[in-house]
């Protein structure tokens, strides 16, 4: 009676959404599995609200600006991500510790971290969410100071408060959340952590921006100086001469100084503006130079060189390390991070030479600004020092302007606009608990134990379904396994050659003990599905074949997608076809191979692997492979070879294969282990089995390395 609802519930979705019937007869045959973890989550949640204590939840909200928009337009948003990690800072922590005096409150010390039901998860997220975005730096002046604080705050002390703090963002602001056992409590430190936070941002302007910024402002502050001291000496010198006034040629001669003095001014603000970028190359910064962060070159070269590094990874996995494409893409990659270091190279050098010409410019300037002084020493003393002392004023006017605007730029660049906070809204007085909300954590528990048990239910099944072990090989299908094969991306990338050369000397062997008196001379690889390994399976048998000294040819049969050549860097024509359709003979087809380098070898070399490519594209495979003139080829095959691998194409795609298996001496089955389902397999072998094939066996490809099946009978890749 008590599963009813459940079965209606079941029928119902199983009736209306068509593509979920195949999973809701599942969840139907292990209904059982799935009421017991239900049951199981919801009793546990249950209990565990009942002996969690009633804590209270106060919130304060935080708004945080960009200080680039008080001094240059900015579209940038402040950064989150980064305040919350800010909030959450353990040296923050410790000083509203200290601050509130939580190391002396008896409720904070003698209570015990925060641990709810969902605590785990949270934290998890929490570790993967500081995985997957950028840390800011503690400012380098302070880490000394902040280095002393935690060591005067217990951290058991730290690692509480930060369980009992929620930190997260929410249109547009950031709320402060403390829980505790008591409001009061919550109330005053979920206030005292914000208002603390405000206090340190502001503190934090000046210390982020490194070495070329505070270059900057060590010249800004002296020209500040300067231009105080001139403002002074002009205020002093006009209150002594308060009718001081210039005629019409001493106001020309002022105009032209005035002239002068401020191309010098520009000049000597991108002197200091390019000894800035200079530091910051020399630093090593590169990311924050002009040159670079801009440079249309250096942007592509980059997203070449990120390209190639994960075809060169895909690659990798593909085949073994010795192909020539391999090799040709390593060629590549090479010659692009070599472009990207001179580029590079070349963009910082050229900071060098801008100085050159940056300093020279102003030392040509104050040249020409001592020639237009010259005429002042024909004026008389105070009308010589009124001029004077005006274009001092104005030139350190000029000269602070230009180089704040500079400094704005160069922060703008960086991406370094630091954020102002502001206190919108003090946490108030908790007046209901907050946790354990019991209505709220059973609903999640009843959906996360249908969920788990959906989860266990369908694990199950697929586990039955699946073919992952030589055992259910032999149950399933009735046939031998004749080798294993891992997943190599799951082991480590040391020596996979010598792994990938010792597993498939094991399938080797397994093939020479299908009919020892009669082995069979020609075999197709197949494999239910595209995409099982049976291209690297064939390459591979072949190549272990071939270090025997036996004469061993690769035909690529897989006329619709046609690999075999990719594997050894070759083109696909002239091939198979092009010998089928007499557009050129066998021997003109057939390429010698040499595994150990990739690269073509004699025929008299020991070793070596034959390759008869698919060849140029047709329309219609099914024709050729089906031809009087194919049987012709294998038989020339046959006198000239001891061993015929061929590529075949999958089973259930097409005809092709069926007509090979049927032409063939045997058939070898490639079943993707962990992947393939028994049904579709089975579909296979009955088609091959309908042709009058004789498939001799089953290589279980990409099985799980780590399977405890494997240990135990001490496979060389056993994880």
């Amino acid at each position: 009676m008590g599963m009813r609802w459940w079965t209606a519930a079941l029928s119902y979705v199983s009736g209306n959404v068509a593509w979920l019937r195949p999973h809701v007869e599942v969840l139907s045959r292990r209904r059982r599995t799935v009421a017991g973890a239900v049951a199981g989550t919801v009793l546990t949640v249950g209990l565990v609200c009942l002996v969690l204590p009633a804590r209270y939840t106060a919130t304060a909200r935080l708004r945080v600006e960009p200080l680039a928009s008080k001094t240059a337009p900015s579209s940038r948003d402040p950064d989150i991500p980064e305040e919350v990690s800010l909030l959450s800072s353990r040296v923050l922590v410790a000083e509203v510790i200290r601050q509130v005096g939580l190391d002396r409150n008896a409720e904070f010390v003698e209570g015990r971290r925060r641990v709810g039901w969902l605590e785990p998860a949270t934290r998890a997220f929490k570790r993967l969410r500081k995985l997957t975005r950028r840390e800011t730096p503690a400012p380098q002046d302070d880490a000394d100071s902040d280095a002393r604080l935690l060591l005067q705050v217990p951290g058991g002390l730290i690692a509480k408060y930060r369980s009992w703090l929620d930190v997260t963002a929410a249109a547009g602001a950031i709320d402060v959340a403390f829980t505790s056992p008591s409001p009061t409590l919550s109330q005053q430190v979920a206030n005292a952590h914000a208002a603390q936070y405000v206090r340190r941002r502001l503190g934090l302007r000046s210390q982020i921006t490194g070495e070329p910024a505070t270059f900057l402002e060590e010249e800004i502050d002296r020209v500040r100086g300067d231009l105080l001291a001139a403002d002074d000496a002009l205020a002093i010198f006009r209150g002594e001469h308060p009718d001081m006034a210039l005629d019409g040629r001493q106001q020309a001669l002022a105009d032209r100084l005035r002239a002068v003095g401020q191309r010098l001014s520009e000049a000597e603000a991108d002197r200091i503006a390019v000894e800035s970028e200079q530091r910051l190359a020399r630093s090593r910064h590169y990311d924050a130079l002009p040159a670079i962060a801009t440079n249309p070159r250096i942007r592509a070269l980059r997203a070449d060189a990120a390209r190639l590094e994960a075809r060169h990874a895909e690659l990798r996995k593909s085949f073994l390390a010795a192909s020539p494409e391999y090799h040709e893409l390593s060629a590549q990659l090479r010659g692009v991070r070599g472009n990207l270091e001179r580029e590079m190279l070349r963009a910082t050098s050229a900071i060098e030479s801008r100085l050159i010409v940056a300093r020279g410019t102003e030392t040509s300037l104050r040249n020409e600004l001592r020639r237009t002084e010259a005429p002042l020493r024909g004026l008389d003393e105070i009308t010589r020092e009124a001029i004077e002392l005006d274009e001092a004023a104005a030139h350190g006017r000029r000269l602070y302007d230009a180089l704040r605007g500079r400094k704005q730029e160069a922060d703008l660049l960086r991406g370094m606009q630091l954020s102002s906070a502001l206190l919108l809204d003090p946490a108030a007085l908790p007046t209901r608990a907050a946790e354990p909300h019991v209505l709220r954590d059973l609903v999640l528990a009843l959906l996360a134990g249908l969920g788990l048990g959906a989860l266990v239910a369908l694990r199950q099944e697929a586990r039955h379904a699946r073919l992952e072990t030589p055992d259910d090989v032999r149950r399933t299908l009735d046939l031998p396994p004749l080798g294993v094969v891992p997943d190599f991306s799951l082991l480590p990338r040391a020596d996979d050659t010598a792994l990938a050369a010792e597993v498939y000397r094991g399938v080797r062997t397994g093939l020479g003990f299908v009919d020892p008196e009669r082995p069979p001379r020609s075999v197709v690889v197949t494999s239910s599905e595209p995409g099982e390994g049976k291209t690297a399976t064939a390459v591979n048998l072949a190549i272990a074949l071939a270090a025997l000294d036996r004469r061993v040819i690769v035909v690529d049969a897989a006329l619709r997608d046609a690999a075999v050549h990719r594997a050894f860097g070759l083109p696909p024509a002239p091939g198979l076809t092009d010998v089928v359709r007499g557009a050129t003979s066998l021997a003109a087809a057939v390429r010698t191979i040499d595994p150990a380098t990739g690269r073509a070898a004699t025929t008299a070399s020991s070793g070596v692997v034959h390759l008869l490519p698919a060849g140029t594209p047709v329309t219609d495979p099914s024709a050729i492979l089906g031809s009087p003139r194919w049987h012709d080829v294998l038989r020339s095959l046959a006198e000239r070879y001891e061993t015929i691998i061929i590529d075949g194409p999958a089973v259930l795609t097409g005809v092709e294969a069926t007509t090979l298996a049927a032409t063939a001496d045997a058939a070898l089955l490639v079943v993707r282990g962990n992947r393939t389902e028994r049904p579709v397999v089975r579909r296979a072998l009955a088609r091959l089995g309908a042709a009058h094939a004789r498939v001799i066996g089953v290589v279980l490809n990409g099985v799980n390395p780590g399977c405890s099946y494997y240990r135990s009978y001490a496979y060389p890749f056993a994880a």
